[in-house]
């Protein structure tokens, strides 16, 4: 007997645009080429006035995500070079969010080979997010409009590259070379001691020499050649010639610029003791060898012109400060004069005190705030000659650092406790191997996906090949092609090797039998058959900070269990967050009793304590002017106290004799 039922309902109407989703989060993308766009008309366009349009289309503030890491960043760069773009092709990839917005189509790409651009209208379209701009608004995934979308979003994404292209490079930037090939200045920030010439003609009417060109500019020449002057009263020491400006001076003065003559310098940069105007110690490095400076006129890094404007330093000096910073000549040659001040002679691996940690690579911590997973580096301290695990974030500030020996050695006690478990469970045993071969078989997939996706790439190059004539394209598209063949082929190495890798991968699978042996002699294991042993059965090492002195040490199996283990290093370095910091501060300045303080930062002696705040808050000068209550000597840490030891006897529990 046939079953009847309802037609179905068409959820989508094919001949209509489909309405905003306003239910969902919608996501601002913001982009500018270069540093010095960043705050114009356009950054406007792009932050302020696209987010009231998206309020005034109904979405609510709280809705709207602002992607603003690409400020500076060019179109040209792939996805997953650029931080915001990245981020954004995230969100639409794990469906958080139902709209991106921004000014226009090339502020997303000015991809030539729209490899890019096709990536990302896939990644939209199986998302079934739409991309809005000011004149239109883009639906990949509709019926029957979607491919007319993706066709214009492509052919303004492509404009936008061709403008670049011929417009841009070919052109304009043509025409700025060939004017800095002849010693004139086109544009962007002026050396400090010269401002620019911008008179075509003299007051009699002649035409300048000097069009363009720089000159002279007293106020600012005599601070860079005093600076030239401390250099060499300091014998080279950049440091301290940076220290001595920033304490004494001269600073960069306030001037007065001629009319008819331009100067424009990025120096934000002030004087933390007195305010003045000063360059960073990388940028005076980089002002005392600068060629400029002895009349050179330099393009992109190449001498094009000799004695093309006045020196304003004199030679004597330029040369000393340029031997000491120059490993090379102005023509690029080799610098047979460089002497540096100071150079760096790197002692060798057989002079250190110890052999390299043991768990080297795989240790990883989640204490810097939005980073889940980041790998700790392994360095060695001459000083301490001593191997460390240390957690930087991408601005090298130090979160975590921990003597590494603590660490392998609580390694070390959780990798014997589960192999003696896993010896005697049979069930423990199994899973250990599946784990193994499962870890591996990850690895290969993982490859043969990479090989797959740069293959579609290059089947994508050959049909972009059939459709582009122009010579510079098809040369780009031909090298882009090259480019994915080669890490094919690295890939493909990389795929043999695991496979092999799989194979031979064989040391625990086939180490039950003997090893109650090596738990026996466990002293005597080498440190790289540990290590074996520990990627067999294990993951990763997770290591957190639970206060100033305790340390969490996690070892991940492939089990998916975990065993932790907290560790109190005899000697470390003691890493401060910024909040720490704070707190330190509000308590030294409002007079805290001292006693309080040690409670709270256990394990640095109160001078440590003292000498933390003086380094962040008091110019690294000693701070006497600490009001509080002061009970013990500056060695004193808060395990010394008596109050600490009232503490540990409270806590003692009383025995039944004692009742």
């Amino acid at each position: 007997m046939p079953k009847y039922r309802k037609p179905e309902q068409e959820k989508i109407d094919p001949y209509k645009a489909q309405p905003l989703p306003l239910g969902r989060p919608v996501a601002v993308y913001y982009r500018q080429s270069s540093e010095g766009q960043i705050g114009n008309i356009s950054t406007t366009l792009q932050t302020v006035d696209m987010v009231e349009h998206l309020q005034r289309q109904g979405w609510q503030r709280k809705q709207i995500i602002m992607i603003d890491m690409d400020a500076g960043v060019s179109g040209t760069k792939k996805i997953d070079e650029r931080p915001g773009m990245s981020y954004l092709h995230r969100l639409i990839e794990d469906g958080e969010i139902g709209l991106v917005a921004s000014q226009d189509v090339d502020r997303f790409f000015r991809d030539v080979t729209q490899i890019q651009t096709n990536i990302f209208i896939d990644t939209c379209r199986r998302n079934n997010v739409q991309v809005l701009t000011p004149s239109f608004v883009y639906d990949f995934a509709h019926p029957t409009q979607g491919r007319y979308h993706m066709q214009m979003f492509r052919d303004h994404a492509q404009r936008a590259a061709d403008y670049l292209e011929f417009h841009i490079k070919g052109r304009l930037a043509k025409s700025k070379q060939f004017m800095l090939q002849q010693g004139l200045w086109v544009g962007g920030s002026v050396a400090l001691g010269y401002i620019v010439d911008m008179r075509s003609t003299l007051a009699n009417g002649n035409k300048n020499p000097n069009w363009r060109k720089y000159v002279r500019f007293d106020p600012h020449a005599e601070v860079v050649i005093a600076w030239y002057g401390l250099f060499k009263q300091y014998e080279g020491n950049l440091k301290r010639t940076w220290e001595h400006i920033e304490e004494h001076g001269p600073f960069v003065p306030e001037a007065t610029i001629p009319e008819s003559f331009y100067f424009r310098t990025n120096i934000r940069k002030r004087s933390r003791i007195t305010g003045g105007r000063i360059l960073s110690m990388s940028s005076l490095g980089e002002l005392l060898h600068n060629a400029v400076y002895s009349g050179h006129w330099t393009a992109n890094g190449v001498l094009v012109q000799r004695h093309n404007h006045e020196a304003i330093v004199p030679s004597d000096l330029f040369t000393y400060a340029f031997n000491r910073l120059s490993s090379t000549k102005p023509n690029g040659d080799a610098n047979p004069y460089y002497e540096p001040y100071r150079p760096r002679n790197r002692h060798l691996y057989a002079d250190r005190a110890e052999e390299p940690p043991t768990y080297s690579g795989a240790v990883f911590s989640s204490d810097i705030p939005d980073i889940p997973l980041k790998r700790m580096s392994t360095n060695y301290m001459v000083k301490n000659r001593c191997y460390y695990y240390r957690l930087d974030d991408s601005y090298k500030q130090n979160y975590l650092t921990v003597t590494a020996r603590y660490i392998d050695e609580a390694i070390d006690e959780l990798l014997l406790e589960r192999l003696q478990a896993t010896t005697v469970d049979e069930e423990a045993w199994q899973q250990a191997v599946d784990s193994t071969r499962s870890g591996t078989h990850m690895e290969v997939r993982r490859l043969e996906n990479a090989i797959r996706t740069r293959e579609d790439a290059q089947q994508s190059i050959l049909e972009n090949l059939q459709s582009v004539a122009h010579p510079d394209l098809v040369k780009r598209l031909e090298d882009s092609y090259i480019v994915n063949d080669q890490e094919i082929k690295r890939l493909q190495a990389e795929l043999e090797e695991a496979r092999v890798a799989r194979n031979d991968n064989t040391f625990v699978l086939e180490a039950r039998l003997v090893l109650e042996t090596v738990i026996r002699r466990w002293d005597e294991v080498d440190r790289v058959y540990r290590r074996d042993l520990f990627d067999g059965l294990a993951d990763r090492v997770m290591v957190s900070k639970i206060d100033l002195i305790y340390r969490c040490v996690t070892v991940h199996w492939r089990d998916g269990s975990q065993s932790s283990r907290r560790i109190k290093p005899d000697n470390f370095y003691i890493s401060w967050t910024q909040d720490e910091l704070e707190t330190l501060r509000e308590m030294i300045e409002s007079s805290v009793p001292q006693v309080d303080i040690l409670r709270r930062f256990p394990g640095p002696t109160w001078r440590a304590i003292q000498e933390r705040y003086a380094y962040h808050f008091n110019n690294k000068r000693y701070f006497a002017g600490y009001l509080g209550e002061r009970k013990y000597g500056k060695k004193t840490r808060w395990q010394d106290t008596e109050e600490f030891k009232q503490k540990q006897e409270s806590q003692i529990p009383m025995s039944v004799g004692s009742l």
